[in-house]
């Protein structure tokens, strides 16, 4: 049995959460290597809903544009009774991360894509048609046994594992880590269609005790259907081409068109027990399963992977200390399992279990149009969880939890260069730490800063912000740019910025607000957390 040297980082799974992880991982200069049992990646429909914060992720490999250009961007929800009439609607309008709250794209696409584009990093490679059959590790290294399409085997070495492989995860099992969470009793038969004649751009959410069922809209004149199986019926049953036809033509225009996937499914609101076991990371479905009520599964993945990936650079590369790994167990489950939450509640809305408790649901959401803020509650989806954490890899700044901008993920504004052109702000921030100053007068803007001795070491980049009605020159001293928050927006979510220096990591969370006054002792905070003190 053949070995090889030691690798950086190892990725069990090619779906979208490891691909992803890949691609970050390569971005941020980390050798990489994925493997993957099956020989393409997946071709077939799968998840098919993405949202803002996965978008910004796809930001740092330069894929968020490639992708939109694939998707049905920027669509809601209208949920209707069991008479077919609307009672609330989902139409978020608000762009507070740089990209629609909700997009539907292929899943088939962007593995594609995810996989081509690691072809232009020296560093990263994929390796279709092998499979972990066994593993062991140490405080040193894990040694993964390998086995190749055609039976022989070898021993591959990594400093560490991230197991992105599924929901049956074969590694969560070596690991030996259980799964805490329910299994919802009632199965679900998903339809992919491709050709569509129903041209309307919002899901339907058919709210119907009689028979549940959800219509989503794709990319490419693709549609996605969802029902749940009644008491009594089979898997055959429902997969059966004249009762799947039957569903089709009382659901809309699409009832002869081509049927690109019929099959059923279990769903899940489960979460492992442990996310970090010594030096393997479970990442995607192998960490947690979402039901699909809320299109959050996919999108918890890529938020892993945003999370564990420049932690795992900045370790390997020595300007973190090891114990930072640990802080993605303290940060990721529990915004998770909020998300996990949200969509159990929406399958509660979805599958009333009678006709009575379908019209007393109805009859509330009515009576909440007549209440503003309610009724922006639903319409602006802002019943989503924000992303924030409550512990991790950060400074508290001792404020109300519901007010801090630290543990937080910063906003994503419009900018103005001082010619006049407009950028994104990440697109400023690159893949490094960044400190962000936010000054009516540049020249003022990092007076005072107290002396960062992690600056050098975190690559820090300097970014001065002005207000919307103040001019952005001369050009803010030791800044690597000084741009205007041309709409405000930066202003809006982030009060009280002219009084602190935003400390923000590569995942684009506010790892501390330093105080323009007295800010030494963030500052020996910070040090402490980065071993350099």
């Amino acid at each position: 049995m053949n070995s090889e040297p030691l690798t950086p980082v190892t990725i069990v799974g090619a779906g979208p959460v490891g691909l992803m992880l890949a691609n970050l991982l390569a971005a941020y200069n980390v050798p990489v290597v994925v493997i993957e049992r099956h020989h393409t990646t997946v071709q077939e429909p799968r998840a098919i809903s993405i949202d803002d914060e996965s978008l910004r992720a796809l930001q740092i490999p330069e894929l968020d544009a490639a992708l939109k250009a694939t998707c049905a961007m920027d669509y809601g929800s209208v949920y209707l009774g069991p008479d077919r009439q609307p009672f609330a609607s989902v139409s978020p309008t608000s762009a507070e991360y740089g990209h629609p709250r909700r997009s539907a794209f292929a899943q088939p696409i962007l593995e594609a894509m995810l996989a081509e584009n690691l072809g232009k990093y020296p560093h990263a490679q994929i390796r279709f048609g092998e499979e972990v059959c066994a593993m062991e590790q140490n405080d040193e290294c894990v040694q993964l046994t390998i086995q190749r399409h055609d039976g022989s085997q070898y021993v591959h070495t990594s400093q560490y594992v991230a197991a992105c492989d599924g929901g049956r995860s074969p590694l969560r099992h070596m690991l030996g880590v259980g799964m805490h969470g329910n299994t919802y009793e009632k199965k679900w038969l998903i339809i992919d269609l491709k050709g569509t004649h129903d041209n309307f751009r919002q899901t339907r959410v058919y709210c119907d005790p009689r028979r549940p069922g959800i219509n989503l809209p794709g990319p490419n004149r693709t549609r996605r259907f969802e029902f749940m199986l009644l008491e009594g019926e089979t898997d055959e049953q429902v997969t059966d081409i004249d009762f799947v036809r039957r569903l089709l033509r009382d659901h809309g225009p699409d009832e002869h068109i081509e049927i690109v996937r019929k099959q059923v499914y279990t769903f899940h609101a489960r979460m492992a027990n442990e996310w970090q076991k010594g030096r393997v990371f479970l990442l995607g479905d192998a960490a947690h399963l979402t039901p699909p009520f809320a299109g959050q599964g996919l999108n918890s993945g890529l938020r892993d992977a945003a999370n564990l990936s420049w932690k795992l650079a900045a370790v390997l590369q020595g300007r973190l200390p090891p114990k930072g790994l640990g802080s993605y167990q303290e940060e990721r489950p529990e915004h998770a399992w909020q998300l996990i939450e949200m969509a159990m509640t929406l399958g509660k809305i979805m599958m009333p279990g009678t006709l009575l408790k379908a019209k007393l649901i109805q009859a509330a959401f009515r009576a909440l149009r007549w209440i503003p803020p309610a009724n922006d509650y639903i319409t602006q989806m802002r019943y989503k969880p924000k992303p924030r954490f409550t512990k991790g890899f950060f400074v508290a700044d001792g404020a109300d939890p519901r007010n801090t901008l630290v543990g937080r993920m910063v906003c994503q504004p419009m900018l103005e260069r001082p010619d006049r052109s407009l950028v994104r702000l990440d697109d400023l921030l690159g893949n490094d730490f960044a400190l962000i100053a936010c000054h009516t007068n540049p020249a003022q803007a990092f007076e005072g800063m107290p002396l960062l001795p992690f600056e050098q070491s975190l690559n820090l980049k300097r970014l001065c912000i002005t207000p919307r009605f103040y001019n952005p020159f001369p050009a803010a001293p030791d800044a690597a740019y000084t741009v205007r928050d041309v709409s405000g927006e930066f202003e809006r979510h982030c009060p009280g910025a002219q009084d602190i220096w935003l400390l923000v990591r590569p995942d684009r969370y506010v790892m501390a607000c330093i105080p323009r006054k007295n800010g030494d002792h963030t500052v020996k905070q910070l040090s402490h957390l980065l071993q350099l003190a």
